[in-house]
């Protein structure tokens, strides 16, 4: 089982629209959310599992990132990370910062 994970900066956090990621992407998977609060910084992620994360990944893009209205409302206020159950194998799938280097299936 892999887990795809968008974690939104803990600056940006509480006033992240929950409500409107949550609109988009439940048409594809509805995720997981962790909402976290520690040392008064929010910690917000949203996790979707699966076994085929290339294929969800793909389908995730859609409603989020090649949206042109939207992406500018994710994009520089979150990563993407995808890992596997046994947290072996890690990749960066999105980073806020340009610069990172990204990975892909």
């Amino acid at each position: 089982m892999y887990c795809i994970s968008f974690q939104i900066q803990p600056k940006f956090a509480r006033e992240f629209d929950r409500a409107e990621f949550l609109r988009r992407v439940r048409p594809v998977r509805s995720p997981e959310v962790d909402a976290i609060e520690e040392k008064g910084k929010l910690f917000l992620s949203f996790n979707f599992f699966t076994e085929f994360p290339a294929q969800l990944w793909q389908e995730l893009q859609q409603p989020l990132f090649a949206d042109a209205e939207y992406a500018p409302k994710l994009a520089p206020f979150c990563v993407v990370i995808c890992d596997d159950e046994n947290e072996d194998e890690c990749r960066l799938l999105h980073h806020f910062d340009p610069n990172e280097k990204l990975e892909s299936f």
